[in-house]
C-alpha cells in the first residue's frame, strides 16, 4: 500500500469521467466538486497482496503524521497511478474501506472520495516541514518476496507465498541482500565482473541497461566490461538496451562499430529491451537487480540507480536466464546480430515514436 500526503490550508476535488478501464461495477456513486481547509490530504494506491496488516501499518502511520503536523481533517482520494503493482479493482476498494473505517474509529474526521473517476483538483500546500510525505507499506517478508517474484514476471499475479516455487526459497531463507546505496550496488556489479574472469569453463554475461543510462556512468564498471569483451574470448555477454532511448541507440552503435569480430562471433550480443524501471545482471551464479531514484515514464529508461537487489544463489541464477530472455528482451526483434539490423530497428522504434507523438 502506498499513501502520499499533503498537509493543504485548501483544496479541491470535482468528478470529470468514470474510467473505462476498470471493471465498470466497482464505480461508486459521482461526486460535486468539494472544498476543503486545513485538512491532510491522503493519495492511497492498494497494492496486489495488501491486506489487513498493510491497512493497520497505514493507520499507524497516520497516528505519526496528526503526531507531527496536528490533528485535522483526513481526505481519501484513491490514486491507482501510483504503483506498477495495484490491485484488483474489487480488492482496492474493500480495503480503502477498511482503512477509512479503521481511521475513523480512532477518531480522526475522514472524507472518502469517489473510486473510479478521472479527477480535477487544486491543492494549496503549507509548505513547512512534514508537509509533503510518502510512505509505501509492505506487510510480511513473504509478501514482500511475492511481489518481487510478480513483478518479474516469475510468478503468477494471482500467486499465493505457498505457490512460490522451490528454487525461489532463496528468498525467504534471507540469502537476498540489499544494497542502499548506488555505491553499492555499482560495488556489486563489478564483482560479479571479476568473478566471470575466474570461471572455470565458459563464462557468461546478461545484462539490461546496467548503468549506461546514467548521466555519469562508474567508468570503473564499464571500462571492466569492455575488458572482458577484449581481452577474454571465452565470457560471452548479452547486452540488452532500450533503443528507442538516444543514449543507449547511441550506445548500441558505439558497440558495433568498437567490437565488430565479437559482435560476429556471438560473444557480445545486442537486444532491444522495452523494460524502463528497473536494470538487471545476471550471471550463472549470481543475480543484481537495480532501481532507479525516479523512475522514469514508459520508453524512457531507468536513471540513476538509488538501490539494488543481489542473491549468490546459482539454482536462483539458473531459473532466472529465462526469464531475461521472455521479459527484458524484445522477443519482436530478438538477437541483432548486424549493424544494419541494428539501424533498421532504431528507425521503426524513431518512427513509433513520432506516430505516438502525433496522436
Amino acid at each position: 500500500m502506498i499513501i502520499d500526503s499533503y498537509q493543504c490550508s485548501s483544496c479541491y476535488f470535482e468528478d470529470k469521467k468514470p474510467s473505462n478501464r476498470i471493471d465498470p461495477a466497482t464505480i461508486s456513486p459521482p461526486q460535486g466538486r468539494a472544498e476543503f481547509e486545513n485538512v491532510l490530504v491522503i493519495f492511497v494506491c492498494v497494492e496486489r497482496y495488501d491486506g489487513r496488516e498493510e491497512v493497520e501499518q497505514a493507520a499507524e502511520e497516520f497516528g505519526a503524521l496528526v503526531g507531527m503536523l496536528g490533528e485535522r481533517p483526513i481526505v481519501l482520494c484513491p490514486n491507482v497511478h501510483l504503483s506498477v503493482d495495484k490491485a484488483p479493482e474489487k480488492q482496492a476498494v474493500a480495503l480503502i474501506g477498511q482503512l477509512e473505517a479503521k481511521l475513523t474509529e480512532r477518531g480522526y474526521q475522514v472524507h472518502r472520495l469517489s473510486f473510479g473517476y478521472h479527477k480535477r483538483y487544486g491543492l494549496e500546500c503549507n509548505g513547512n516541514v512534514g508537509s509533503v510525505v510518502g510512505r509505501r507499506f509492505y506487510g510480511s517478508e513473504h509478501k514482500q518476496f511475492l511481489r518481487l517474484m510478480t513483478r518479474l514476471g516469475v510468478c503468477p499475479p494471482d500467486a499465493l507465498p505457498k505457490d512460490m516455487p522451490v528454487w525461489a526459497e532463496v528468498l525467504m531463507q534471507r540469502q537476498l541482500r540489499v544494497l542502499g546505496s548506488r555505491r553499492e550496488t555499482y560495488n556489486a556489479a563489478k564483482k560479479m565482473c571479476e568473478d566471470q574472469l575466474d570461471a572455470t569453463g565458459q563464462g557468461e554475461l546478461w545484462t539490461c541497461m546496467l548503468f549506461e543510462g546514467e548521466r555519469q556512468p562508474m567508468d570503473d564498471y564499464l571500462s571492466q566490461l569492455y575488458t572482458i569483451i577484449e581481452e577474454y574470448p571465452d565470457v560471452r555477454v548479452h547486452r540488452a538496451m532500450n533503443l528507442s532511448v538516444p543514449g543507449f541507440s547511441n550506445a548500441a552503435r558505439h558497440l558495433f562499430r568498437k567490437y565488430p569480430d565479437a559482435i560476429e562471433s556471438g560473444r557480445l550480443r545486442i537486444y532491444n529491451s522495452k523494460v524502463s524501471d528497473i536494470e538487471f545482471m545476471l550471471s550463472r551464479d549470481a543475480v543484481l537487480l537495480a532501481f532507479p531514484q525516479i523512475p522514469r515514464k514508459q520508453g524512457s529508461h531507468a536513471g540513476e540507480i538509488s538501490f539494488g537487489i543481489y542473491c549468490k544463489d546459482a539454482d536462483f541464477a539458473k531459473n532466472l536466464i529465462q526469464w531475461y530472455s521472455s521479459f527484458l528482451v524484445d522477443p519482436e526483434v530478438g538477437w541483432i546480430r548486424t549493424e544494419s539490423d541494428l539501424d533498421a530497428v532504431i528507425s521503426e522504434l524513431e518512427e513509433e515514436a513520432f506516430q505516438d507523438g502525433r496522436e
